[in-house]
């Protein structure tokens, strides 16, 4: 069966410049959905690799809005954590990015999605502003918070999205407590492994803000009840 020229076109676009250049493309994920549903083909999803606070299931469910479809650990190879943003905030002064950096791993959760959820993934990153998409491999695990993740890099790797940006500076900015508490909590919870679950524990937290300890766990427990997401984990 020959599929529609909006599925076929959407199939082959790249998405690694595509950030960049079609700032429109969440509107062509959801027509190709769309045409996907009415034409009887079988939905096409998405494997995302997220980190940050999106290892925190309560942030892609209550913040973000996305029932994602599954969920486990996953290390993306050759690169590292980074925090960016600006040293002058007092409110929220860094977000997570990954940069390439040969024989380091950044942990995260590798989410599977549909069409319609993986654009919503762009539309309340910033994309194509503070990110843009990347395709990479990731490595799929199952977290026993020793060395689980680092075994698998031996494994075969699954081909996947994850956001980068092109303008991250040179220098680390140290988050905001709660943001990296939201990152120490998701690494927990899913058992990363012991070496990177150290790392976390090590990096520096901003000092001097207006709320000590910033706004990100506030908002996503806003979100969780405003939407009647319980942080129970039961997925």
């Amino acid at each position: 069966q020959r599929r529609p020229w909006i599925h076929r076109t959407f199939c082959r676009a790249n998405f690694s410049t595509m950030g960049n250049q079609l700032p429109f493309y969440p509107v062509m994920i959801l027509l190709a959905a769309v045409v996907t549903q009415c034409s009887g083909l079988t939905p096409k999803v998405y494997k995302y690799f997220g980190f940050g606070s999106n290892v925190v299931p309560s942030t892609m469910k209550a913040l973000r809005r996305i029932d994602f479809l599954d969920a486990t650990a996953g290390v993306l190879a050759d690169y590292e954590l980074r925090f960016d943003g600006s040293d002058r905030s007092r409110i929220e002064p860094s977000a997570a990015f990954v940069a390439p950096a040969t024989g380091k791993q950044v942990h995260g959760v590798l989410y599977t999605l549909t069409a319609e959820d993986f654009a919503k993934v762009g539309s309340t990153e910033g994309v194509p502003f503070a990110y843009r998409w990347k395709r990479c491999s990731v490595h799929p695990y199952v977290g026993d918070g020793e060395r689980a993740g680092c075994l698998a890099l031996s494994s075969p790797a699954v081909d996947a999205f994850t956001l980068v940006s092109p303008n991250i500076g040179e220098k680390n900015i140290p988050p905001s407590p709660s943001y990296l508490g939201l990152i120490k909590e998701g690494a927990n919870l899913w058992k990363f492994d012991k070496d990177y679950q150290d790392e976390l524990e090590s990096i520096e937290e901003a000092k001097n803000l207006i709320l000590p300890q910033g706004v990100s766990g506030l908002l996503l427990r806003a979100a969780e009840l405003a939407t009647g997401t319980s942080r129970s984990y039961n997925f």
